[in-house]
């Protein structure tokens, strides 16, 4: 009788240790597919200052200074990651909290932009591009251009000569296509449909690279060019 209260009593012991564990397990299950589901991943973004006579810019992501962004005329930081998702970008001086410009971002996740903050000292303006990184062809380097310059703030094109424009007619703020050319290959801008360069770009393009290029100034005497590397 002793031993079958014992045996009985180790029977109810492993089926609550089963019934534990099951739950337990259930519980985990639960948890990690919640976590799945949240979990936006990140984005991926480059920041360009590209407004003539400005000071050195912070970029902020939802009103909290992004780490790495600082960036003075000229410069473009390497890619930041950034949480997926909705959010509003202000540009402000470096070591204030004084917002010159602002844009709202649509991120997704794995993906990558840029951002860039434009105009002059006295006028700015802020602007982004979705940026396509994918390999260009074997030999090949990949090109798009971008006006940001507040002298040209009309329609501009972009070719290798006159009479073969790549990106025409192209409005201020707006980044081209990608353009497939040839390493070593150089480019002028002109007003669109003219046929007089306003800038030569005497661009060093390699075979195997991305670029950006982008016209910047706040007059034609101080109208420049960058060629920023994407890879």
């Amino acid at each position: 009788m002793k031993t079958f209260k014992n045996t009985l009593g180790f029977k109810y012991l492993f089926l609550f240790v089963v019934i534990a564990v099951a739950a337990l397990s259930s519980c985990k299950k639960d948890n990690s597919v919640s976590a799945d589901t949240s979990a936006k991943g990140s984005a991926f973004l480059m920041i360009t200052n590209a407004a003539d006579g400005s000071a050195s810019q912070d970029l902020l992501i939802d009103n909290v200074k992004l780490s790495g962004s600082t960036v003075a005329y000229t410069q473009s930081t390497g890619y930041i990651a950034v949480p997926a998702g909705d959010h509003s970008a202000q540009f402000v001086t470096t070591g204030t909290t004084t917002v010159n410009s602002s844009t709202t971002l649509s991120l997704q996740a794995g993906q990558y932009y840029s951002v860039y903050y434009s105009g002059s000292s006295t006028s700015s303006a802020s602007s982004s591009s979705s940026d396509d990184l994918s390999a260009p062809s074997s030999g090949k380097a990949k090109v798009r251009f971008v006006n940001l310059s507040a002298a040209l703030t009309g329609a501009v094109d972009f070719g290798t000569s006159a009479t073969n424009k790549l990106a025409t007619n192209l409005a201020a703020k707006v980044a081209s296509a990608y353009y497939t050319v040839d390493a070593a290959t150089t480019f002028n801008v002109y007003l669109a449909g003219s046929s007089t360069a306003s800038l030569a770009i005497p661009a060093t393009i390699q075979a195997g690279k991305i670029y950006t290029i982008y016209i910047s100034g706040a007059t034609t005497a101080t109208l420049t060019y960058k060629v920023v590397a994407q890879n």
